[in-house]
């Protein structure tokens, strides 16, 4: 035989294998928050990862875990990215969830990840002092919200007398900056940004005088959707989990810079500019479980939930 015609064929097969594979690719929806938390996820996209476990991945932006977990259980997306109160709320309140993956951990000190900002010159040091102003989360009865207040009762002042204004995160700055709020809980890269330049300055790191290393968000799905799917979500975590070794072995690297722009729609010289913290693989549940007491000192909880049981056994540490 001639060997074009054996070059042709054996391109032929290479592209009906390639379709084949195309063919059985499973989807997977991701509903995310556009903050650095996530960026593994969008790694294990560009990369490839997801795709060499067979995987599609469809992503869905939002604002947050309390305004996500809705359509998640209308079915909207099969995992979404949550923070531990969210989560914890809506199995309090009937919704049957699974935590499959971990998402992000405070690392003690870390001033350049998340923190509490003010325009520079407004003097906010103490919660006493944010008493009759306005302070930006993203949602309220979410994390963010939750250690926000924890912080301004921790450092003299009454929670009750603050008024929280719902903002995306990536609003947070520019609401400061036309003084909608006078300060704002925000996370990186829009946090970064922020304290990088000359109009805000640090006032506290609320995590870390609340509770040092406090395990923030994670990713979650249905109770149905975990049983029914198990395998998948195997595939999907070996990929995810690659996509984090990757990001932790690549802080410095411009191509990890150029994907959390992409998917942050922020300047690249903006990213280029801000710290990137080591993100964790694995649940730590004794940080869970410090969170779910917090809430039940806080009004929140007010009931006992079994969140051992809630995280998959695959996600624990």
């Amino acid at each position: 035989m001639p060997l074009n015609k054996l070059l042709r064929q054996g391109a032929a097969m290479v592209l009906m294998a390639a379709a084949g594979l195309a063919a059985q690719a499973e989807t997977v929806r991701v509903n995310y928050i556009p903050i650095l938390d996530v960026t593994p996820v969008f790694v294990a996209i560009d990369k490839g990862f997801f795709k060499e476990q067979g995987i599609d991945i469809v992503t869905t932006p939002s604002t947050g875990g309390a305004a996500g977990v809705p359509g998640l259980m209308a079915g909207a997306y099969d995992v979404m990215y949550s923070n531990v109160v969210s989560t914890l709320l809506a199995q309090q309140q009937g919704f049957k969830l699974k935590i499959v993956s971990a998402g992000t951990k405070q690392r003690p000190g870390s001033a350049a990840t998340n923190g509490l900002i003010a325009r520079k010159g407004d003097n906010l040091k103490t919660g006493k002092d944010l008493e009759g102003k306005t302070v930006a989360v993203n949602t309220r009865n979410g994390v963010i919200w939750l250690y926000a207040r924890s912080w301004v009762a921790k450092t003299g002042g009454d929670p009750a007398k603050v008024r929280f204004k719902e903002v995306p995160f990536p609003q947070m700055n520019d609401a400061l900056r036309s003084r909608q709020v006078d300060a704002a809980f925000n996370v990186s890269p829009f946090f970064g940004a922020a304290i990088g330049g000359t109009e805000f300055e640090l006032v506290s790191l609320p995590y870390d005088v609340v509770q040092p290393g406090v395990e923030v968000g994670q990713y979650v799905t249905t109770d149905d959707y975990f049983t029914k799917n198990q395998a998948l979500l195997a595939r999907y975590n070996t990929a995810f989990e690659k996509g984090v070794a990757w990001y932790n072995a690549n802080l410095e690297n411009p191509d990890l810079r150029r994907i959390v722009a992409e998917f942050t729609k922020m300047q690249p010289d903006l990213v280029a500019k801000i710290s990137l913290a080591v993100l964790p693989q694995k649940i730590e549940m004794a940080s869970q479980l410090a969170t779910a007491q917090l809430m039940k000192e806080s009004g929140l909880l007010t009931s006992d939930i079994d969140v051992r049981a809630m995280v998959a056994p695959a996600a624990l540490k």
